[in-house]
């Protein structure tokens, strides 16, 4: 298990290549590359761009073994979604030739599924949405991430498992946001057992259960010892890759670097449990 984290926060205020820097120091050893900032997922940067930059992080011990694409992935203009599907095509490229395994895309939500019987034609719409993806998965060689998001038909174990289900192909998988599952009510651990074998990343940050916060991990009310615990049982194996860059929103730029130290001890801290949980039940499998 790597540990890993998108870089809001960081990039805008240090450049791309400084922030590939300063998380190599903290002692990260992947990056989620958020191509959902414009420049990654429109035409203004060549492929000898990103090759590029998957060299010079290679150099400093960090690879990008996620993405995230742009969002939303839907609008009410049909216009604009079909001028977002070629953006979230194009990042899937981009993703590509950083190397990339899997990139998360986003379900559809421009339609509330909860109100006026929306749910099955939201199920249907999002269907044909990833199935329309299969395509460049397949001819840029990665999967994609359906993440579980609030109000969405992916919000609950059971529907993220229903459009999985229905799409029945290999190159889906499932990023299971912790911070999402905590304010739709659930325990994450429980859906993470519910999920079991399914998950292929995540973005890992903690909230007070009402609020999408986006934070540090023990800065919230997430049981973190049982989500570790759940990840260890379902036999886990992909990287702890944080989303919780509003942990340094208010923080000086100038400190943001002691910050990243920070975060990557806590992420550490997390792993360790994590081994710890998958030490025991290695034991149990020889007694």
């Amino acid at each position: 298990m790597k540990l890993s984290s998108n870089f809001i926060r960081f990039h805008n205020e240090f450049g791309l290549k400084k922030t590939i820097g300063i998380f190599s120091k903290a002692g990260y050893e992947a990056i989620d590359f958020n191509a959902d900032l414009k420049e990654y997922h429109t035409d203004e940067h060549d492929e000898n761009f990103y090759k590029e930059i998957k060299e010079y992080a290679e150099s400093k011990g960090i690879v990008f073994a996620q993405t995230h694409a742009p969002f939303p992935s839907s609008f009410s203009d049909e216009e604009k979604t079909k001028e977002r599907f070629y953006e979230i095509v194009k990042s899937m490229r981009h993703s590509s030739w950083l190397g990339a395994e899997m990139i998360v895309v986003h379900p559809y939500l421009h339609i509330n599924c909860k109100e006026n019987g929306n749910y099955a034609l939201m199920m249907q719409c999002n269907i044909d949405f990833y199935k329309s993806l299969v395509q460049y998965a397949k001819e840029f060689d990665i999967k994609i991430a359906i993440e579980n998001i609030p109000g969405s038909v992916t919000e609950t174990p059971g529907g993220i498992m229903e459009l999985l289900s229905a799409l029945d192909s290999e190159v889906f998988t499932i990023c299971f946001d912790v911070g999402h599952a905590n304010i739709c009510g659930q325990k994450p651990a429980d859906s993470i057992r519910e999920i079991g074998k399914y998950i292929g990343c995540t973005h890992i940050h903690d909230n007070d259960g009402v609020r999408d916060r986006h934070t540090l991990p023990f800065y919230g009310v997430i049981d973190w010892e049982d989500v570790m615990k759940a990840f260890a049982e379902v036999s886990y194996e992909g990287n702890l890759n944080y989303e919780a860059g509003l942990f340094v929103d208010k923080v000086p730029v100038s400190l943001r670097q002691n910050s990243a130290k920070y975060m990557a001890t806590v992420g550490k801290y997390l792993i360790e449990r994590f081994c710890y949980y998958k030490n025991i039940e290695n034991l149990k499998t020889y007694l």
